[in-house]
């Protein structure tokens, strides 16, 4: 699963029903820019429906209750999906059979006579409820004993009735609930018993989710920490959300869902500052408890079909038992028949029984469920052994922490109601809604149901969105006012978005801003200086080739480069315990792996024959290894490990160089589509990779803005030409406006974005509308991945003169070749529990040009992604010990400073740079096409098609991808886009470039 977004403008904690409906109702209000988490590793919260032979099972929520005003009841019976059938198939109604625990059972005509009284009762308490001061156990147990001709039976019959009352209400005996407080609940009219007529509450979870765009939720992502307030966000108020995972959220709002159990829980520790006073009283009043189901499943029906099930009455000795695990059973309200599955019985329990139950086996609970009804019914049931059991356990599932809420005495003596724990957190300076709280706790008269929950999603959504509308009102003119304009606006002020903006300055557009997310230029190039001077390129690091190079070309013409030549991956070849390997064996094993590198690039020449193409690059290579190792019968087994381990490390080597976890990955067809630049390679800048960029910006003369990562790109459908500008449809705002995370807006006639593929591959929901399917998609199946430094720097080089390189060959636990997954994957979980297992990612070390006495390792794929997480400490001592162990000295120093790069845990990269992916089909058969680089187009009002919108950087780069001359040269070319758009106009522009 990918990790979640950095930045959201809205966070919903909570998957269940609530905040499903919020998500559903902020996208249809046109928010996508949300984030959906959920503690657990699903969605529905406590609506859990279950596959079960040709149906469905309810863990959690039931039935729909009511049909008037019952929102979920509309939306399933208008989609025909709700039964018109009434039935009390198992609500512990209907025709059951009421035994006793002596065994007797209850004739129907007493037990008939008993009900008509009791409902005598509920008719006068819902006058009484409003005056009366206790709970609703004492009022019908104070009642009754004016009514009661049944003597213990009818003491029997109304213990009963209030442990269904207590399933109905949620809570832990009817003497807790309030009597007041249960006139707040509404009925909605209808049968309060609706069933679906299939796939049960799986419908409404669906429909909530068909709108909300999959990469919006994050499943597994528990919240540790929200902190909330004026300050928090760098723009101001809003929230920062912690994971339990250590990943943070920065969201302008939070809708908060998870269930008052949960609230319960977490409260005093979640919130940063604490929760005010008025709320924790109403987390700490309102309350819920544990209502649990059984289902038991027999190899055939074993009750009569019209027999609905078996309730259980209470005796009065009970009322005196404590309940344990040892005798939980007490506690069932009954065991009914089952909707749908004709021999199966679903029991109720609730109380502490319902809590005991779960810390018990499900296997033994069905033992001992089977066991109760033997015990309790007449001899005549032959009672088989039940074949299926699931149980809920809402009680002591963390993400619930119960079944639903009811308003009990303490909610009434507390003085706390619904209202109180839906009241969001505001920023007080200007009544922003920070926080919001959604769940069916929270409402005031349709709480411990799923319609009502659903109501309380849609409510704080409708809060947000008519918060959005009022500043929107406000705002609106203010923002047109103030918002600048620029012709060109590129987003990332990269190599490419610079090298465009200079090539546009150069055809005469000089309305240019670059919008850069971080503090500094140059993207992923970082030129870091040491506090001794020191000069290390901790992203890009040379300039490849120099036929057709337009890096190469500006640099040398300006004298910005080195006469020194750098290389890698060479120098002498280790083993563990400093035993270097054979020239010619090195020699011999590289010469079968370069000729797998031109055999992939010779596969777009045989894409029409009958043979089958490799589908990786990764079994190119091995299968040209193990053919050669194959012939080499007169090889000691020495030599044949030694050749297994020099193969291995190539494999790494090659993975490094193209940023991927596995060769695997990488689509062999696509491997011949890069072209190399003719002519020298590994060319160093003379001042660092920076001066290049910074020679590149002196002569764009763009305005530049720091620190300013773009939110959200609004580009229109419809444009119309002016003399001098494309516009909106209204004749006065630019086609495209673009927001800042620091709210700042610009509008622009064209916009060029700029960001890793990594980055936007995570952050799509930066466009709106949302870019054209073909476009996503490409983005989507690009390869992206992670490329690593480490720089070790030490007082003296401790290694000898001439040194090239020191490349660490393991010989021990190879990873299997034929792995397709990461090194890290393929590391056996004893070794990978050690600290130091990802330094088996590193290839080698070489010496730094111009520096006396620094070493560059270079790793890849998840070993450096995990290299990142640990401090320069932790990866000075483990790159020491693994020097020790393959020089076989002892007395190599610990470095006394150590750099590394950080690529892929920055949230603005997500890693180092792109290749073509194993599912990558971009070969039409003649020559390599890349939807990358399409562009975004607008129709004027004579139909022309006027492009708005390109993609630019090194993924961009059809044959150069991956490198810096391959960013330059995609920004120069897809601004050219812009230039036609722009000449369309008529402008009198000068057309001519530097490079």
């Amino acid at each position: 699963m990918d990790p979640p977004p950095h930045k959201v403008r809205v966070c919903v904690i909570g998957a269940g029903i609530a905040g499903l409906g919020a998500a559903q109702r902020l996208v249809e209000a046109g928010i996508q820019d949300f984030v959906l988490l959920e503690a657990a590793d699903r969605t529905g919260g406590r609506i859990c429906t279950i596959k079960h032979g040709d149906g469905h099972l309810e863990v959690g929520a039931h039935w729909i209750h009511g049909q008037e005003d019952n929102v979920v009841f509309q939306w399933g019976s208008e989609n025909g999906l709700t039964s018109e059938e009434f039935t009390w198939t198992q609500t512990a109604r209907g025709n059951t059979m009421k035994v006793r625990r002596d065994g007797k059972i209850v004739s129907e005509d007493v037990f008939d006579e008993f009900s008509k009284t009791f409902e005598k009762l509920e008719e006068s308490s819902k006058g009484d409820f409003a005056d009366y001061p206790g709970s609703v156990g004492r009022y019908f147990t104070e009642k009754f004993k004016a009514v009661n001709k049944w003597g213990a039976l009818g003491d029997e019959l109304l213990d009963w009735e209030g442990r269904f009352a207590s399933v109905i209400n949620g809570s832990h005996n009817w003497f807790q609930v309030s009597a007041k407080g249960l006139l707040q609940y509404k009925e909605c009219a209808g049968n309060p018993v609706v069933n679906w007529k299939e796939r049960g509450y799986l419908n409404l979870t669906d429909h909530l989710m068909e709108k909300v765009p999959p990469s919006c939720i994050k499943l597994s992502s528990p919240v540790k920490n929200i902190e909330w307030g004026e300050d928090v966000l760098p723009s101001g108020a809003g929230c920062k959300i912690t994971l339990t995972s250590g990943a943070v959220i920065e969201a302008d709002h939070v809708i908060f869902t998870p269930s008052i159990g949960v609230l319960k829980e977490v409260a005093n520790e979640m919130f940063t500052p604490p929760l005010p006073t008025k709320k924790m009283k109403a987390i700490e009043g309102l309350d819920i408890n544990v209502v649990n189901k059984i289902y038991i499943e027999f190899p055939q029906r074993w009750w009569s079909e019209d027999c609905e099930g078996f309730t259980f009455l209470p005796s009065a000795e009970e009322k005196h038992t404590e309940i344990t695990e040892e005798n939980w059973e007490l506690s069932l309200l009954g065991f009914y028949s089952t909707y749908r599955h004709p021999t199966m019985m679903c029991g109720w329990i609730t109380g502490t029984g319902a809590l005991m139950m779960e810390h018990v086996p499900e296997e033994e609970v069905a033992q001992r469920c089977t066991a109760y009804l033997r015990k309790m019914l007449p001899p005549k049931y032959q009672i088989p052994d039940a074949v299926f059991c699931k149980r809920s356990t809402w009680g002591t599932y963390q993400w619930s922490r119960g079944a639903y809420s009811f308003r009990s005495l303490k909610t009434q003596t507390m003085g706390v109601w619904a209202a109180d724990l839906a009241e969001p957190l505001l920023d007080s300076k200007k009544s922003t809604p920070l926080v919001c709280f959604a769940g069916e706790a929270t409402h005031d008269c349709y709480y411990s149901t799923v319609h009502g929950a659903l109501e309380t999603g849609w409510r704080e959504a409708d809060r947000l969105t008519k918060y959005f509308s009022s500043v929107l009102k406000r705002d609106v003119l203010a923002r047109m006012k103030g918002r600048e304009k620029y012709t060109v606006v590129i987003v990332g002020a990269g190599v490419a978005g610079i090298g465009a903006a200079r090539e546009l300055k150069a055809q005469g557009i000089n309305s240019v801003l670059l919008l850069e997310a971080s503090d500094r230029i140059g993207g992923r190039i970082l030129t870091v200086t040491g506090p001794e001077g020191v000069t290390l390129e901790l992203g890009a690091q040379w300039i490849h080739g120099q036929t057709g190079n337009m890096l190469y070309q500006f640099a040398k013409s300006r004298n910005l480069l080195h006469h020194h030549l750098s290389v890698d991956g060479e120098g002498i070849y280790l083993m563990e315990g400093g035993k270097k390997i054979d020239e010619g064996i090195v020699k011999e094993v590289f010469e079968i792996t370069q000729e797998a590198d031109r055999e992939c690039s010779k596969l777009i020449h045989r894409k029409n024959n009958t043979t089958s193409t490799p589908p990786s690059v990764g079994h190119v290579f091995r299968k040209l290894f193990f053919d050669y190792l194959g012939k080499c019968n007169s090889d000691s087994p020495e030599t044949r490990r030694i050749k297994e381990a020099l193969f291995s490390w190539a494999l790494r080597w090659y993975s490094i160089d193209n940023a991927c976890d596995s060769l695997h990955q990488m689509s062999s067809i696509c491997w011949g589509s890069f072209i190399f630049c003719d002519g020298d390679d590994n060319m160093n800048p003379k001042n660092g990779y920076l001066s290049i960029l910074e020679a590149l910006l002196a002569e764009a003369d763009a305005d530049v803005k720091l620190n300013s990562e773009v939110e959200c790109i609004k580009y229109a459908s419809e444009v119309m030409a002016s003399r001098t500008s494309f516009l909106r449809p209204d004749g006065v705002t630019f086609p495209i406006i673009i927001r800042c995370r620091d709210g700042k807006e610009y509008e622009a006639q064209h916009v060029m974005v700029t960001p890793s593929i990594g980055y936007l591959k995570k952050n799509l929901n930066i466009f709106s509308p949302p870019l054209p399917t073909r476009l996503q998609n490409a983005i989507m199946s690009r390869g992206f991945g992670t490329l690593g430094k480490i720089f070790l720097e030490y007082e003296d080089a401790w290694w000898w003169e001439g040194c090239e390189g020191i490349q660490l060959v393991w010989t021990k636990d190879i990873a299997d070749s034929e792995h397709t997954t990461s090194a890290a994957d393929s590391v056996d979980r004893k070794q990978q529990q050690t600290s130091d297992w990802w330094v088996k990612g590193i290839s080698g070390f070489d010496p730094v040009f111009n520096h006396k006495a620094v070493l560059c390792g270079w790793i890849g794929g998840r070993e450096a992604e995990h290299m990142e997480t640990l401090s320069e400490a932790e990866i000075g001592q483990a790159c020491t010990r693994v020097l020790r162990l393959f020089l076989g000295q002892q007395d190599i120093p610990f470095p006394k400073r150590v750099y590394k790069s950080q690529w892929a845990t920055n949230h603005l990269f997500e890693g180092s740079y792109s290749y073509h992916d194993s599912s990558c089909n971009c070969w039409s058969g003649k020559k390599y096409e890349s939807y990358l680089d399409t562009p975004v187009l607008a129709t004027d009002g004579n139909g022309n098609k006027i492009p708005l919108l390109v993609l630019a950087g090194e993924a961009i780069s059809v044959q150069q991808y991956s490198t810096v001359h391959g960013a330059l040269q995609s920004g120069i070319e897809q601004a050219a886009h812009f230039v036609t758009a722009q000449k369309s106009l008529g402008a009198n522009r000068k057309l001519w470039s530097k490079i």
